[in-house]
């Protein structure tokens, strides 16, 4: 079980190929970002092995992010949206 409140991602990864950041008008940036502020996480329902995180950018934009959490606390971000 991971601990949220002390969760320090070490690394990102994003596969640019299959962009779908960007189709919901999101800069990889702008996801990165929510990982260093107040946040939910909760796991997705769909697939066990990724989790939906709601978070803010520090322009205040307010996201939901879809993604997978792999070894050494490294955080692939699959997709995301503006709420």
């Amino acid at each position: 079980m991971v601990n949220w409140h002390r969760f320090e991602p070490r690394d990102f990864e994003y596969d640019f190929e299959a962009d779908k950041l960007a189709a919901h008008g999101i800069t990889f940036m702008e996801a990165v970002e929510c990982f260093f502020g107040d946040y939910a996480v909760r796991r997705n329902k769909q697939f066990k092995d990724r989790f939906q995180l709601i978070g803010r950018t520090l322009q205040g934009k307010r996201l939901k992010l879809i993604f997978q959490l792999k070894s050494r606390n490294v955080v692939r971000i699959i997709t995301g949206w503006r709420l």
